[in-house]
């Protein structure tokens, strides 16, 4: 594969030759256009499917539409999967700080980016993402904006943006033999009043580039292009991270792949169902011989007069739903199972009562195994992004901190992620007690912060103590008048 400098040569090949080559995407993701008729229940095969199920024309010539049942049950996997990967936050482990004032700084200011980059909530969003679109693409960038908020004076505040073809972004990485990243390309097109514009970035490890194609199939005009002070045109924007401000994760196919035949099942199953006890829910009458004259309509009464000893009854429809209850639970059954997470609606966890910690770690361990196959890619995700997090940390700091430069890349940032269990508190603080021979774990002021409900957590620790003390100089003065009267 030729070298990106190759590739975008502005003096010697043509702009549409240029996006064509970094269009040539590197790895294989199957399109979304073909996974969003799975994912998304509008666009379900049995939503236009007029064969299998016909609607009917009444004698009136009204249409009588056949029942359409869709079931998200893709797109709740996907939201599932993404929540017991991240909705218990990814941690992070701060480790080679020990005896470092300047690490442990720097520790705090990396938290400090992630915490007011709102981490948690992207994970969120890059997991559904990822799962379903299989791919994904977050950009960091710098706003100019003075501020203290990393612990030290800032005239940058450091944001990302997630990108994914779930919003209509078309991504288009690229890569050499060996894996590593040479150019990170999107497309994606703006509406303003009634001109539409597609644009096409690209990011390389110095320069990122901006194109425009105002009409489909128009030409490409470079919108980053400058003119310099000696009169020379330099297409780009210059990035002096030395590296792409962003990290990118893909996978072959969504966690819903080969689970479609059976949401299907499910959906013609209950549709053709629904249309059966649609024609049977009308009540018919069986009328045996003759009938003499017309029914007789009472106040309160309605009379029919039969030959011959007939009858006059209701004929009552008797279905089989003890069959179709057991399909349609096999079915569910087979798609959570291979899905690899347990089906934990209302209907199924309110029969489970008040099960305690081990128990609930037990009945989420097919999950937790699923959770730890998919760990290995996010941790890879993580860590890169925290190496762009570092790069800019070093941009950052260069006039207020220059002796964290040598000391950013020595700070050693550990992710943990945890697969989502409800927490047991009660049971992980008798654990921590065992361990350290029964003593306590946190101190008073601390237990009453973590309770949250003191505006001033000091000042109602110093108010527990002023009235222990009262209290003890109360029962002190008690014992000593009785001991006086002895």
């Amino acid at each position: 594969m030729p070298d990106i400098a190759s590739i975008i040569d502005f003096t010697s090949r043509k702009t549409s030759d240029i996006i064509a080559d970094l269009k040539q995407k590197s790895v294989k993701v199957t399109d979304w256009s073909k996974l969003l008729k799975d994912y998304e229940p509008t666009k379900h095969k049995i939503v236009s499917d007029t064969t299998s199920l016909k609607d009917k024309i009444r004698s009136d010539g009204t249409l009588e539409p056949s029942a359409r049942i869709t079931i998200g049950l893709e797109k709740l996997l996907v939201k599932r999967i993404s929540e017991f990967t991240f909705a218990i936050p990814v941690k992070r482990v701060y480790t080679n700080t020990e005896n470092n004032q300047t690490r442990l700084d720097i520790a705090k200011a990396l938290e400090a980016i992630y915490k007011n980059a709102r981490i948690d909530a992207e994970n969120l969003k890059r997991g559904v993402s990822y799962y379903a679109a299989c791919e994904v693409f977050t950009l960091w960038y710098a706003v100019k904006k003075p501020n203290t908020l990393y612990g030290f004076e800032s005239e940058y505040k450091l944001k990302c943006k997630t990108y994914s073809p779930m919003d209509g972004t078309r991504l288009y990485p690229l890569f050499d033999e060996l894996g590593d990243m040479l150019a990170m390309s999107f497309e994606y097109t703006k509406t303003i009043g009634k001109q539409t514009t597609t644009y096409f970035e690209t990011y390389t490890a110095d320069r990122h580039y901006i194109w425009k194609q105002d009409l489909q199939g128009g030409e490409w005009t470079v919108v980053t292009a400058k003119v310099s002070d000696d009169g020379e045109t330099v297409n780009g924007e210059e990035i002096i991270i030395l590296k792409i401000p962003g990290v990118y994760a893909c996978r072959p196919v969504p966690v819903y792949h080969g689970l479609t035949g059976l949401r299907s099942e499910i959906e013609y199953t209950l549709s053709r169902n629904s249309n059966v006890i649609a024609y049977n829910s009308a009540p018919v009458l069986k009328i045996s011989g003759g009938i003499k004259g017309q029914e007789d309509k009472g106040e309160a009464r309605r009379i029919f007069r039969v030959e011959n000893g007939g009858d006059v009854a209701y004929v009552s429809w008797q279905q089989a739903i003890e069959a179709l209850k057991y399909h349609v639970d096999t079915m569910l059954k087979l798609y959570w199972m291979q899905a690899q997470i347990p089906d934990i609606s209302f209907e199924n966890m309110k029969g489970l009562g008040n099960i305690g910690f081990d128990a609930r770690q037990t009945m989420l361990t097919d999950a937790h195994l699923k959770i730890g196959d998919e760990a290995g890619t996010w941790i890879e995700f993580l860590e890169r992004e925290c190496n762009v997090i570092k790069a800019f940390l070093k941009a950052m700091c260069q006039k207020s901190h220059k002796n964290w430069l040598n000391e950013i890349d020595n700070v050693s940032v550990e992710h943990v992620i945890t697969p989502f269990i409800q927490n047991d508190e009660l049971s992980e603080i008798n654990k921590r007690m065992k361990a350290n021979g029964g003593k306590p774990i946190e101190s008073h002021l601390e237990s009453i912060q973590k309770y949250g409900q003191s505006d001033d957590a000091q000042a109602t620790l110093d108010q527990i103590n002023k009235e222990e003390e009262q209290s003890a100089q109360t029962k002190a003065s008690a014992f000593s008048m009785s001991n006086s009267m002895i």
